[in-house]
């Protein structure tokens, strides 16, 4: 590994560790600002219930300061207590009857009866849980509940600190659990005067405040009522009363104890406070087992914030408790949350990178693939060309080979003309110089002699001429093909000009040419050149294949095997033509056969028939380039060329598809005539050769419009006059 590939290996490193560690110390202070975002939510929760409850407890103990003031300055309560050790007035007050009940309307006013009956409407009226009234000793004179088993009557208070603080200071107000009944109340109390100011006795009244506790305890809130001591007085749960929120000092202790407060209750402590103010249940080790068993099990070692607020008289204070573990919660699901955030963003950028990585590496693999192509079509390019160069090679070499066997059949014809041009040039000249020798004696014969030299010298000048015809067409057969308009052509002529090419193999295999189908008039549209180079071609692979049939034939002969006889060589040509042909895209045309009676084509030949060097000659005697050239002959004379014997034969290696500018239809059938073109009776273009042999269709255009001939041998076409040669 590279030093360049360490460092950044460990560059990556360093940015994954720092990424780790910033994102901790994100979770870390999201935690917190969740935690302090929630305890803040949750305090001013806790201030605005507070306001409620304390609201609503002091509307519930305002209602009954009024009332002990109030029943302490009525005359039967003095009366009542005047009959109990101060002597009454001379003269009583008189009492309207509108004060007095059915119930107790017998009674006189201010005795007992009178004063219990009357202190019970009262207590009912106004919703006191009891009123009762004691002596200047703490007595109890009269109660609202004189009737009941748990009745004040008869039982002292003077131990009360509202009946001391009544008399010492002219009110009291005190939280107890009552000794007599049990159940815990406010006192209020208000001394009772006599006609001179002093203390007579106290009224006091009780007010029960557990109907707020039912109403905490419905809300489902956590409200506690504490006293300046630190002692539950009310709470939502009932087991946590008379308990201390922290512990209690020994000489407040020994007042509650004295003042019988809570009668006798343990009060040992409920909770212990935390540094930052919140309040654990149940982990406290003061606790005893027994009291710890009595809390509830949701509360048991929790964590409560504590938010008070004075209300109330006498120190009171009401704390509203709010747990922690939801606040923990909730602040867990939000570093849950940011914890899948920062999950997620991770793997988002490391999908991105990866992305990225593929998008460069698909970008690297499109540019290389570009390359690729691109050096690829270069490749094709060039190939191109050389194919391209090469197909005009060998073009220009078959035509080269044609030529060849050509010379060799034009040898023989110039030979003879040769011959007789120089017989006739010797004859001529002994003629002029025996004329020249009778000139003086005999003059009849010097103008015999001069007449047979001057037919002499012009059989010279017909022969001369016939090889300069031939030497023309040599030339104009060897040089390349050019690209010009397909013109009006006779074929007669053409193929004429093959045979003649041809003439001394012709000879030599002592061929029979059949040409009765083929009329002199038939004119088709092409290149003279090619026209005539494609026909020798054709006619001569037909004399390739007669050769070697008559090259078995002399086999046989020389076996004395009759049976092994052979027909004499044959070439048939023949035409038929269509007003419209399929294969010429609907254009006039027609179709020349040349069959022979040869051994035909080899069936495992006909796939390859058109490609270039396929042969079935020797080594040496051909390239096998003759039908490849030949076929591309007749499609660059928008015709086409084919083995007319219903096999399949496949189009040349080089590209089946015609050249631009071709006028056959791609792809199109060639094997039947257009609809509408009538065949001659018998015949059919799909059976293959009626001599035996190989039969190959040569579909060739003809013009538009009907010609004319002249007798001359011109042809006229429209309003134009076209020499045929």
């Amino acid at each position: 590994m590279t030093l360049s590939a360490l460092r950044r290996r460990r560059l990556a490193w360093l940015a994954l560790s720092a990424s780790l560690l910033a994102g901790l110390m994100a979770l870390f202070a999201l935690w917190h600002w969740e935690l302090a975002r929630g305890e803040r939510d949750a305090r001013q929760h806790a201030a605005t219930r507070l306001n409620f409850y304390a609201s609503t407890l002091n509307a519930e103990l305002s209602r009954f300061q009024w009332l002990p003031e109030l029943l302490a300055r009525q005359a039967r309560v003095r009366i009542a207590l005047g009959e109990q050790g101060v002597p009454p007035a001379a003269t009583p007050p008189v009492i309207p009857s509108d004060e007095r009940d059915a119930a107790s309307a017998a009674a006189p006013l201010g005795s007992s009866s009178d004063l219990n009956q009357h202190l019970r409407r009262v207590a009912r009226a106004s919703g006191a849980a009891a009123i009762f009234l004691t002596d200047r000793d703490g007595m109890t004179v009269a109660a609202s509940n004189f009737d009941e088993p748990d009745s004040f009557v008869g039982y002292r208070y003077d131990y009360r600190p509202y009946f001391i603080d009544a008399l010492a200071r002219g009110r009291g107000e005190f939280f107890a659990v009552g000794n007599t009944t049990g159940r815990p109340g406010y006192f209020v109390s208000a001394p009772v005067l006599g006609a001179e100011g002093e203390p007579l006795g106290v009224m006091v009244v009780k007010v029960s405040l557990e109907a707020l506790e039912d109403t905490w305890r419905q809300a489902g809130e956590t409200v506690l009522l504490a006293d300046a001591n630190r002692i539950v007085l009310l709470a939502s749960r009932r087991n946590w009363k008379y308990r201390a929120l922290e512990a209690i000092e020994p000489q407040a202790l020994d007042s509650i104890r004295a003042q019988q407060q809570f009668r006798g209750a343990p009060l040992t402590p409920l909770s212990r406070e935390l540094e930052d103010g919140s309040l654990v249940l149940g982990d406290n080790h003061e606790l005893a087992a027994s009291e710890i068993a009595r809390l509830p099990t949701a509360a048991m070692g929790q964590r409560y914030l504590d938010e008070s607020l004075a209300s109330g008289p006498l120190g009171w204070q009401l704390h509203f408790l709010m747990p922690l573990r939801p606040l923990y919660i909730q602040a867990r699901n939000v570093v849950l949350v940011g914890l899948a955030v920062i999950l997620g963003l991770a793997m988002m950028a490391l999908w991105m990178r990866e992305r990225q990585a593929r998008l460069g590496l698909i970008r690297r693999e499109a540019v290389m693939m570009r390359e690729i192509n691109e050096r690829l079509e270069e490749r094709v390019a060039q190939r191109s060309r050389e194919l391209e160069a090469t197909r005009d090679e060998l073009v220009q070499a078959g035509k080269l080979a044609a030529l060849g066997t050509m010379a060799a059949g034009i040898a023989h014809e110039l030979n003879q003309p040769l011959v007789g041009i120089r017989t006739y040039a010797a004859s001529g000249g002994k003629l002029l110089a025996r004329g020249i020798a009778s000139a003086a004696t005999r003059p009849e014969l010097t103008a015999r002699a001069a007449e047979s030299a001057a037919s002499n010298f012009t059989r010279i000048s017909e022969l001369s001429e016939r090889l300069a015809d031939m030497i023309r067409q040599l030339r104009v057969f060897v040089r390349p093909a050019s690209q010009q308009a397909p013109v009006a052509l006779a074929l007669a002529p053409r193929i004429d000009f093959a045979l003649e090419l041809l003439a001394e193999r012709v000879t030599a295999l002592d061929l029979t040419v059949e040409r009765d189908a083929l009329p002199r008039d038939i004119i088709v549209m092409g290149e003279q050149v090619r026209l005539e180079q494609l026909l020798t071609n054709l006619i001569r692979n037909a004399l390739d294949a007669l050769e070697g049939e008559q090259k078995a034939q002399q086999a046989d002969q020389q076996s004395d095997a009759p049976e092994n006889k052979r027909a004499a060589p044959r070439l048939r040509l023949s035409w038929q033509a269509w007003p419209a042909v399929a294969s010429l895209e609907g254009q006039p045309g027609g179709c020349l056969r040349i069959e022979d009676n040869g051994p035909g084509i080899d069936p495992a030949l006909r796939a390859t028939l058109f490609d270039p060097f396929t042969t079935t000659r020797e080594v040496g005697e051909g390239m096998g380039m003759g039908l490849f050239l030949s076929y591309g002959l007749a499609r660059d004379l928008g015709g086409l060329l084919r083995l007319a014997d219903g096999a399949s034969v496949s189009e040349p290696a080089d590209g089946s598809s015609l050249s631009e500018g071709s006028s056959l239809a791609e792809g199109s059938s060639v094997s039947e005539p257009a609809e509408g073109s009538s065949l001659a009776e018998g015949s059919s273009l799909a059976e293959g050769s009626a001599l035996g042999g190989a039969c190959f269709e040569l579909w060739l255009r003809t013009p538009a419009s009907e010609a004319t001939h002249a007798a001359d041998g011109t042809e006229q076409y429209g309003s134009g006059q076209q020499s045929v040669t």
